[in-house]
């Protein structure tokens, strides 16, 4: 008798664990409380949560009252065009006193001359190189034009690369012909390089300077 009751009590016991809230008598389901919600409230931007590519952007920008370099170009048919070197760019030129060839980061500008930041062999940091601004010969500056300044480098790239995989590729199915130089390989290997350098040219511009173009000093707002 004792074993069948507890046999039964058991069952009893379980199935009241595992029933839901809603199915035990004497229990009542209640929903929870609606959660107040408070309308959002917009702040106005502070300058501590601005991205951090703005205050790089704010940070590359000229100051104010800042001398640089201008070269004013006039084509051939009257169209004027003003390229600007702002200190901390990469200016290149050549000079009419030793003739030579400079690319360098412009460190500052005056009134009639400016001053690079020379990489000088026996130091190891920069030193600085005035020139006067009579003395620049020739400006070489570099142009944005889009996928032609890319061209530039990936069209040679492709040539030398269409002429490695024709002399390595096998010309038959059996593997025969490989590392033979076929002449008519270079036309289409040519017709690319050729095209880089034309890119190279129309994206790195030397100026003279002359009548025509013309350097400055400009002061920013």
């Amino acid at each position: 008798m004792k074993p069948a009751f507890l046999f039964v009590s058991i069952c009893l016991l379980t199935q009241l664990a595992q029933a839901q809230p809603g199915s035990v008598p004497g229990v009542r389901m209640q929903e929870p409380p609606l959660r107040t919600t408070t309308p959002a409230v917009a702040y106005p931007p502070s300058t501590d949560t601005l991205p951090a590519f703005l205050a790089a952007d704010s940070a590359r920008r000229p100051a104010p009252h800042t001398r640089y370099l201008a070269v004013d170009r006039t084509g051939l048919f009257g169209k004027f065009r003003r390229y600007r070197i702002f200190p901390g760019e990469t200016m290149a030129f050549r000079t009419w006193s030793d003739g030579q060839k400079y690319r360098y980061p412009l460190m500052s500008v005056s009134d009639t001359a400016f001053t690079i930041a020379f990489q000088n062999e026996l130091y190891d940091q920069a030193q600085p190189l005035g020139f006067p601004l009579a003395d620049v010969r020739k400006v070489y500056l570099r142009r944005q034009i889009p996928f032609v300044n890319q061209a530039a480098y990936l069209l040679p790239a492709a040539g030398i690369i269409f002429l490695v995989a024709d002399f390595v590729n096998p010309r038959a199915l059996d593997g025969g012909g490989r590392f033979i130089f076929e002449k008519k390989a270079l036309i289409p290997a040519g017709l690319l390089i050729l095209g880089g350098g034309v890119c190279y040219k129309l994206s790195y511009r030397k100026y003279p300077i002359n009548s025509r173009n013309r350097l400055k000093v400009l002061w920013t707002l």
